[in-house]
Order: structure tokens, then sequence, then C-alpha cells
């Protein structure tokens, strides 16, 4: 489990605008660790998280507009109803999971969390790990 960096950016809900953001970051070699998409009448916000934040949030900012947050990253194994014990778990300590989403790949999955207190949340999920026994090895 880790903290990581999200680039956040606003572009147009059109054609064009995910492979401009892609094009862009390919430029400077940056690659994208994971992706997420939040759809919006006229705009929407693209979500990556990638292996230089810093370099991105250069490139991405004429493109559109570009924020980063802190994520927690966590690797599990890809079975059925982690998603639920990290919800559960993070109800059960009041903490409001504001966005998450996951890649697979055969038996493992990373799962990035966006919460208000990360600290609080980090706490709670490394009790989770240790107890839960669901954490890929």
């Amino acid at each position: 489990m880790q903290i990581v960096g999200q680039v956040n950016i606003t572009m147009p809900n059109i054609p064009s605008s995910l492979a401009k953001v892609g094009d862009k970051l390919r430029s400077s070699d940056i690659n994208i660790d994971a992706i997420s998409c939040s759809e919006g009448p006229t705009h929407s916000i693209i979500h990556l998280i990638v292996d230089d934040v810093e370099t991105a949030k250069l490139l991405l900012k004429d493109l559109g507009a570009v924020t980063t947050s802190e994520v927690i990253a966590l690797k599990v194994r890809n079975s059925t109803g982690v998603i639920a014990n990290i919800g559960r778990s993070c109800a059960a300590k009041g903490i409001n999971i504001r966005m998450i989403y996951a890649t697979t790949c055969g038996k493992e999955a990373m799962v990035y969390v966006r919460v208000e207190n990360v600290a609080k949340a980090i706490d709670l999920l490394r009790e989770w790990e240790k107890s839960a026994g669901k954490l890929a090895t």
C-alpha cells in the first residue's frame, strides 16, 4: 500500500479528448498505470495514475484544467468481495470514499482509493490488510 499522485484533467466531452491526453503523455514517454473518466454533459474529468506526475501536469496544462490529488494504491487479490470489504471498513470508521477504481491482471488487482483523510484511511487499511487476508502476496 502506498500513497500516489493522481493527475486530473478536465477536457471537453468530445471525440479526440482522450487521444490528445494520451499523445501528450506519450510525447514524453510517460506511462499511464491506471485511468478513470467521469463524464459530464459538456466536459469530462480524466483521472490518471502516471509514472511522472510533475511532468504530466506540465504537459497537460495547455489542454485543460489540471489538478492533482493523493490516492491510496492497494495491491489486492482479484476476488469477490474485496471492494465491499474496503468500503465496509472505511464506513465503519467514518471515512468517506470519494472515488475508487481498479485495474486487474490475473489474480491480482490494483485498487486506487481517494478519501478525504488519507492518513486515517492508511491506518485503517493497514489494519484491514492484516486481518482480512485479502491482499496479494
